[in-house]
């Protein structure tokens, strides 16, 4: 049996969100939504609009179609020190 498309589409938003070390919650700020909204776009259960297509694309920085093509590689970003989110960097 063939995973449902919005699946394999929220499959993908991961896959691409984590290679360039981001969060849900930090994803979503990109995108003006809320994380709870981004993880149901990640789960499959969320249908998102063209709209949102587009800013999810701008704020990964990749074209629109490397949105829906799973074929094409991610690249994996240099390890960087994340300071952690509750305390200020020096």
């Amino acid at each position: 049996m063939r995973k449902h498309p919005q699946a394999v589409f929220g499959d993908r938003i991961r896959e691409l969100r984590q290679a360039s070390n981001l969060t849900q919650e930090d994803l979503a700020t990109r995108c003006g939504l809320f994380r709870t909204y981004m993880s149901r776009i990640e789960t499959g259960q969320a249908n998102p609009t063209l709209t949102m297509i587009h800013a999810l694309a701008d704020s990964l920085g990749v074209p629109i179609t490397t949105l829906f093509d799973a074929s094409e590689p991610v690249a994996k970003p240099r390890a960087s020190a994340r300071p952690s989110r509750g305390r200020v960097a020096r």
